[in-house]
């Protein structure tokens, strides 16, 4: 972890800071109302009069709920003018709080709110050292102030992590952290540095002077090691919404602004509005609202990050381009799990032979019902992928064939095009394939399609993609691989869902399996293959891909595993004839094995829904 020296000089200023919020008060509530909530509202996406007053204080109240903070003491980083910490005590029953700011005008404000326990400090999250561990922190909008614009990339993660490391110092165990975060997109590293053009120039130099926004993958990098996943929300057009209100607001107090800064100021103002518009229009930034749960205990690191320098996520600078990435599982490997036999497999997965998790999307859904789960999770995907009723679509690892018939019959796409590398689930899938569907024994690396796809799905496959005791970098280098084809094969403008089982909890290792007992027990059912990390999934698609949605749902597939071994005992007879007593013994160890992992956040299972970028980025 830097020390606090290096960290206040890596970030923005306080004369920065003051540069840009210690304009007059009234300066402000011209165009940001007299709340002053000075971030991106929460809007009603059905709801064309949604008012920014109400934006606003839904975006408060969606933190103050996922923050759970009903008698609780909050941190807010980065506070401004107070607005947060008021509500919560006001709305939510906070109990306690702290804010923190570099600007003296944002504090003095603040306290004149005269919110009972709670207090403003000018102080920077560097030094500050807490009475009591707090049960939530906040933080919206301020990250962009911790790593200033002369920053390199890696430099910027060794910020990051010494954030998160303090966050999770100061909060009790299980605690949250909600974070809004503005966050470079269709720019990468090199092009979000000076130079870009004169809208690039006002936001930086004159708006923001030394600020600088993360990637995502910087953050992720960042927060990992100390910080599970619980909520995230992708949220750009929110930010186009809120910087449209902001300027029509503040063209309607012209006069008035003008009087109160200047006209030089005013200008600047002026063309930040139309300029922030423009980037979250186009992705160039993009908006994220993350909720972080404390882990029990720090993720364990065998990555090599340096030769001096062990037991980290690795650094930006460190990621493999060019050359052959290592093979995943081999296609041997794979046979060994899915060819068992057809009929063993269909005792517990039922009628739709689907081989990953369920989606329970409401209290309403039953339980015991993984059919209607399963059906669910695909007209999930589906929804989210197919923005056409007559798409091509490709699902790699397509196991029995189920999703893509059900994309053809259910969400008429005009063809689906399943791979496998089992010789089972291929005669299976074909013995059973409608017209439009054509399943095709081969491997991703060995597709060659005849015209571009609209959307590409992908579930339970990517875990087979990177071979166990490869390292991390190794891993980020196969899974750039498979992100790069699927840029390649989708229509502009074409979307990817993906469902991967990923390492949350777990420890990384140098070799395979090492994970303990519950893991070592899975990993050998399913030989040479291994689950990602956050990080290094997000690094692998971050080049090619917009993120648009990404779920942890963890509790969706233990549940899957608690009714797929029911089913396994209930027709436990049947399957020893059919597989044999020492595989159905070693399936009923998985099945209990991952479902422990799922339930105490070992293993996750994220979905994810990617957006192609216009061009390369990175």
């Amino acid at each position: 972890m830097l020390d606090a020296i290096a960290l206040r000089a890596a970030g923005t200023s306080p004369a920065a800071i003051a540069h840009h919020y210690d304009l007059p008060e009234e300066f402000f509530r011209l165009w940001l109302g007299d709340d002053l909530v000075y971030s991106c509202g929460l809007w009603d996406g059905a709801d064309a009069s949604d008012s920014l007053p109400a934006a606003q204080f839904r975006k408060l109240d969606f933190f103050a709920n996922a923050l759970r903070l009903r008698d609780g003491h909050l941190l807010d980083i980065g506070c401004g003018w107070g607005a947060l910490l008021h509500r919560c005590v006001a709305t939510h029953g906070l109990a306690s709080g702290t804010g923190l700011t570099l600007s003296r005008s944002q504090a003095d404000i603040a306290r004149c709110r005269g919110v009972p326990g709670v207090t403003f400090h000018v102080e920077s999250w560097v030094d500050h050292e807490p009475d009591r561990p707090y049960d939530a922190i906040s933080c919206i909008e301020a990250t962009e102030h911790f790593a200033s614009d002369r920053l390199d990339a890696d430099e910027k993660v060794a910020v990051y992590r010494s954030f998160f490391e303090r966050c999770a110092g100061w909060l009790r165990d299980g605690g949250r952290l909600g974070l809004q975060l503005i966050c470079l997109d269709n720019v990468g590293h090199g092009g979000s540095r000076a130079g870009r053009g004169a809208s690039s120039e006002l936001i930086r130099v004159d708006i923001f002077p030394e600020s600088m926004p993360a990637s995502l993958s910087e953050l992720v990098l960042g927060w990992e090691t100390h910080f599970e996943l619980e909520t995230f929300l992708d949220h750009p057009e929110h930010y186009r919404r809120t910087f449209r209100a902001w300027g029509l607001a503040y063209r309607a107090a012209e006069t008035r602004a003008r009087a109160l800064v200047g006209n030089g100021t005013w200008k600047t103002f002026s063309q930040y509005f139309s300029a922030g518009e423009v980037y979250f229009r186009r992705r160039e930034d993009s908006l994220y609202r993350v909720i972080l749960k404390k882990r029990a205990r720090p993720k364990q690191w065998a990555t090599v990050v340096t030769p001096s320098r062990l037991g980290a996520t690795p650094d930006p600078s460190a990621t493999p381009s060019g050359g052959s990435p290592p093979a995943g599982a081999s296609p041997a490997a794979i046979r060994s799990h899915y060819d068992v036999s057809n009929a063993f497999y269909g005792l517990w997965l039922g009628p739709t032979m689907m081989y990953s998790s369920g989606l329970w999307s409401s209290p309403a859904d039953d339980p015991t019902d993984l059919a209607a789960a399963e059906h669910r999770k695909i007209d999930y995907f589906a929804g989210q992928v197919m923005h056409a009723s007559s798409s091509r679509v490709l699902d790699v690892g397509c196991g029995w064939g189920f999703n893509a018939r059900r994309i053809v019959e259910r969400h008429g796409a005009s063809l689906a095009v399943g791979l496998t590398l089992s010789a089972a689930q291929h005669e299976y899938a074909r013995e059973r394939a409608p017209t439009g569907v054509d399943i095709r024994l081969e491997h991703w690396r060995d597709h060659r399609p005849a015209y571009s796809y609209d959307a590409i799905v992908s579930y339970g496959a990517f875990e087979h993609f990177a071979r166990d005791g490869t390292s991390s970098l190794e891993r980020i280098h196969a899974y750039r691989e498979f992100f790069a084809r699927c840029f390649h094969w989708l229509a502009p403008g074409g979307r990817l869902g993906l469902e991967t089982i990923a390492h949350d909890g777990a420890p990384d290792t140098a070799a395979p399996l090492g994970r303990g007992p519950l893991g070592d027990s899975v990993l050998s059912i399913y030989p040479e293959s291994i689950c990602p990390h956050l990080s290094e999934l997000v690094l692998g698609f971050e080049p090619y891909f917009e993120v648009e949605a990404l779920r942890s749902d963890a509790a969706d597939f233990a549940r899957t595993c608690r009714l797929w071994l029911l089913a396994l005992r209930a027709n436990e007879a049947e399957a020893v004839r059919l597989a044999g007593a020492d595989t159905v013994r070693r399936f009923q160890r998985y099945l209990i094995s991952s479902e422990v992992q799922f339930r105490t956040n070992i293993i996750t299972n994220y979905r994810v829904v990617l957006h192609r970028r216009p061009v390369l980025r990175w």
